[in-house]
């Protein structure tokens, strides 16, 4: 799994902002009809199925059952004039069609929940707190 240093910076101000120091940001993926649906949550305990990846100050976790989906996602953070503004999975290992192309948009704010986008072939993104 990758994360941009844009989406990292994000990161690190919405744990601020959410008074989540010292947080970790869960990513799930879940397969839905011929795609992928992902959830991000921050978390401050781990489960002993994760695997942890430290990004530039910042932990991911990932479930055992997600792990292999997220081998080449991509996590950024987008700011669209007149559209979408929040972080975005784009994962070429499921790309087969939707209107993601094997993207995912979550809206802004991770710790709040918001708007969320389509992903490969009619997955989806849940973005929510705790």
């Amino acid at each position: 799994m990758n994360v941009t240093p844009l989406a990292i910076e994000k990161l690190q101000e919405v744990m601020e902002g959410e008074d989540e120091s010292g947080s970790a940001l869960r990513v799930v993926a879940m397969p839905a009809g011929q795609g992928l649906q992902y959830m991000l949550t921050m978390e401050k305990e781990h489960q002993p199925d994760d695997t942890v990846v430290r990004m530039s100050g910042v932990e991911f976790l990932l479930d055992s059952d997600s792990a292999p989906f997220l081998e080449e996602a991509t996590i950024d953070y987008v700011e669209e004039f007149g559209g979408r503004v929040g972080f975005v999975i784009n994962n070429p290992m499921y790309s087969g069609g939707g209107c993601g192309s094997g993207s995912c948009g979550c809206g802004s704010g991770v710790g709040g929940g918001g708007g969320c986008g389509c992903g490969s072939g009619g997955g989806g993104c849940g973005c929510g707190g705790h």
